[in-house]
């Protein structure tokens, strides 16, 4: 996500003391901290009151008919959409609520999603915090025109079919990735663990999802459980990691429509007592396929 934007407020707002500041999510001890490429927070604090824009990186495509479809979706919120900015190859979409919940400690005030040069789709909200509810109106104002001030960055996402090494964190090894088109790595770190991420990249309007993560340390945890699964239902599969036979555990949740494939694998041969956990997960079998063909193309340099 690469966006420029300034503010000139019209509002009753008065923040010409007041600066806005970069502000992480926090994380407990034990998880790495929110990925840079995936997310950006910008905190302004007002007294007692709280603004915060939120960016998203949503790993989808979207044409010009993006109002029709974000139109299409039914919320709580009872949104009002308009086309906001659509020049420069830049087109954005402002959902704006028409229905407020006063009670919780992020109140969204706007949505903005935004189409760029390379048709990628990110999302911005902003959200206020309970004190700054009774000047909800004002923050609307002031947020629109914050996503009015949107202008184009350089960056590109990388989606051509391609390989990919990787250094492997706290080893001299690396892992050599054979990449298909539409995909993309983000890389999560700290301390004594690594996790490659993959994320596909599909249309708006596309229901199937996928997900692959390869954790590289010494303490990896199962996935299965956090669905409700039971290792003893597993479907045992035959497959390989770095031209070495595993025994993948396979599951499917028909009420979720859920399926995950996953193991834990020594590799001692990447350094002494690494753990290399592997997990496929997508709402469709085939993309589970095409997950699995990813990893057996891993090469170790």
């Amino acid at each position: 996500m690469n966006l420029t934007v300034s503010i000139t407020p019209t509002t009753n707002l008065e923040m010409k003391h007041y600066a806005a500041k970069n502000e992480a999510r926090e994380t407990d001890i034990m998880s790495a901290d929110h990925n840079i490429n995936q997310e950006t927070r910008i905190v302004l604090d007002i007294d007692n009151m709280k603004l915060v824009f939120f960016a998203q990186e949503l790993y989808l495509f979207g044409d010009n008919n993006l109002l029709a479809e974000v139109s299409k979706e039914k919320s709580k919120l009872n949104f009002q959409r308009k086309t906001l900015t659509d020049k420069d190859q830049i087109l954005s979409i402002l959902s704006t609520p028409t229905v407020f919940d006063s009670t919780k400690n992020a109140i969204l005030v706007n949505s903005l999603l935004v189409k760029a040069q390379d048709n990628s789709i990110f999302q911005i909200n902003a959200y206020i915090n309970p004190e700054a509810f009774k000047l909800k109106g004002d923050f609307v104002k002031l947020t629109e025109q914050v996503f009015q001030n949107l202008t184009k960055g350089t960056r590109k996402n990388n989606v051509a079919a391609r390989v990919e090494t990787l250094k492997i964190f706290g080893t001299k090894k690396d892992f050599k990735f054979t990449i298909p088109e539409n995909y993309c790595i983000t890389i999560d770190q700290k301390y004594d663990f690594q996790v490659f991420k993959f994320h596909k990249y599909s249309n708006y309007s596309d229901t199937n999802w996928v997900k692959l993560t390869i954790y590289t340390g010494n303490h990896p945890s199962y996935f299965y459980k956090s669905y409700g699964y039971d290792e003893s239902t597993s479907k045992k599969v035959a497959g390989k990691f770095l031209d070495k036979k595993v025994e993948w555990l396979s599951f499917y949740n028909a009420d979720k429509q859920v399926y995950l494939k996953e193991q834990k694998i020594p590799s001692d041969q990447i350094d002494s007592g690494l753990i290399v956990h592997i997990a496929m997960l997508s709402n469709a079998d085939i993309s589970i396929d095409e997950l699995t063909k990813i990893v057996e193309s891993i090469q170790l340099k």
